[in-house]
C-alpha cells in the first residue's frame, strides 16, 4: 500500500514536471508598426494557442526599449529590421536571424524640410531613429544620389517621438523617421518626403531573431508550432473579408492608439510594407533567397565605410532551416 501510495505521488509529480514543461510562456517584442501585425494577430486570434504553444506579445514603446529587453532576455524573440540583427552581431551580440517577415515599402522615410537642398546638409547633424545598419544603409542610398556619404553627416540617434519634435522645432533639416511620427513631422514640421524605402525596394528588411542560447533551448516542435501559427495568422491578415476586425486590432494592440487611427490612415500605413505571404517568405528566407543576398550587401557597406567591426557569414547570422520546413509544406 505504502509503495502504491508512493508510486502515485511520484506520477503526479513527474507528470506536473511534464505539464510545467509544456506550459512555457514564449515572449515576443515588437514596436508599434504595421509590419508587425500578424504577431499580434497571432495572438489575439489564438492562432499559436491552437498549435499548442503559450506566447505573449509585447509592445515595446521603441526600439531601443526593445533591445535592451531582448539583450537582458526578457523576451525570446525580437521582431526587428535585419540590418540591426548585424548592428547587434557587430557588437558582439550573439544574435541569430531566424526569419525575415516583411519589409518596409514606403513606411520608412527620408524627411527634408521643406526649401532644403540636399547639399546644404553637409556637416550638419541630421536626426535617425536608430543609427544602426538597417537605418543607415537606408540613408546613404539616399544620400550617393546627391553626391553625399554617410560620413558628411553628424548622425544624431533618437526615439521617433523625440525626432519628430526636434524637426519640427528645427534641430534637424532632415531625419529618418516611420509612421506614425514621420506623419507628424511632415504635418507640423514643415517636411516633405525626400524618399522612401519603396525607392529601394528591400532596402529594409524586418524579422525575428534570437540569442544563440535562448534559440538552443526552444524545442525544434516547439518553433515548428510557432511558424505555424504565424504562417496562419499573415493568411488571415491578407484576407479582405477579416479587414473591420483588423482594423480593430491596429489600433487597439498594434499601435495601441489612444485615439483610434482612420481607415484611410491604416490603409496608408499598410501600404507603407509587403508583410510578406508565404510565397514570398520562402523565396526570401531559402538558401540563396532574398534576405541572404542583403546580408552580402550590407557587409559590403559596412565594409566600404569602415564600419564592418566583426566580420559574418550568412552561416554566422541565419538559421532558416525551421521556417523554411514549415513554408514548404504551407506555400500553395
Amino acid at each position: 500500500m505504502r509503495r502504491a501510495w508512493a508510486w502515485a505521488l511520484a506520477s503526479v509529480f513527474f507528470f506536473g514536471l511534464c505539464a510545467a514543461a509544456q506550459a512555457r510562456q514564449y515572449k515576443v517584442g515588437t514596436v508599434p508598426w504595421v509590419g508587425f501585425a500578424p504577431a499580434h494577430v497571432a495572438e489575439a486570434k489564438g492562432f499559436w494557442k491552437s498549435q499548442g504553444l503559450d506566447v505573449k506579445v509585447f509592445n515595446f514603446p521603441s526600439v531601443q526599449a526593445a533591445h535592451t529587453a531582448f539583450e537582458q532576455k526578457r523576451i525570446d524573440i525580437d521582431f526587428d529590421m535585419m540590418g540591426t540583427a548585424v548592428s547587434l552581431y557587430q557588437r558582439g551580440l550573439p544574435v541569430v536571424i531566424i526569419a525575415e517577415s516583411d519589409w518596409s515599402h514606403g513606411g520608412d522615410k527620408v524627411i527634408l524640410r521643406k526649401g532644403v537642398e540636399p547639399a546644404a546638409l553637409k556637416g550638419k547633424p541630421a536626426g535617425v531613429y536608430l543609427n544602426q545598419a538597417a537605418v543607415t544603409y537606408f540613408l546613404n542610398s539616399y544620400l550617393k544620389q546627391h553626391g553625399l556619404s554617410l560620413a558628411d553627416l553628424k548622425v544624431v540617434e533618437m526615439e521617433t517621438a523625440p525626432l519628430a519634435k526636434n524637426f519640427i522645432e528645427g534641430r534637424f533639416n532632415l531625419i529618418v523617421s516611420y509612421d506614425p511620427d514621420a506623419l507628424r513631422a511632415e504635418k507640423e514640421g514643415n517636411g516633405v518626403v525626400a524618399a522612401t524605402s519603396a525607392d529601394y525596394e528591400g532596402v529594409i528588411p524586418e524579422g525575428m531573431m534570437v540569442l544563440q542560447d535562448v534559440l538552443k533551448d526552444i524545442p525544434r516542435e516547439d518553433l515548428t508550432r510557432y511558424f505555424k501559427g504565424w504562417v496562419e495568422a499573415v493568411k488571415w491578415c491578407h484576407d479582405p473579408a477579416n479587414w473591420k476586425e483588423y482594423m480593430q486590432i491596429l489600433n487597439t494592440k498594434v499601435l495601441e492608439a489612444t485615439t483610434p487611427f482612420s481607415e484611410q490612415d491604416l490603409k496608408g500605413m499598410l501600404g507603407a510594407v509587403r508583410i510578406h505571404d508565404a510565397r514570398t517568405q520562402l523565396a526570401r528566407n531559402q538558401d540563396g533567397g532574398g534576405l541572404q543576398l542583403f546580408l552580402d550587401d550590407i557587409r559590403g557597406f559596412l565594409k566600404a565605410n569602415q564600419l564592418l567591426q566583426k566580420d559574418f557569414t550568412t552561416k554566422d547570422l541565419f538559421r532558416n532551416e525551421v521556417l523554411v520546413e514549415v513554408l514548404q509544406g504551407s506555400a500553395p
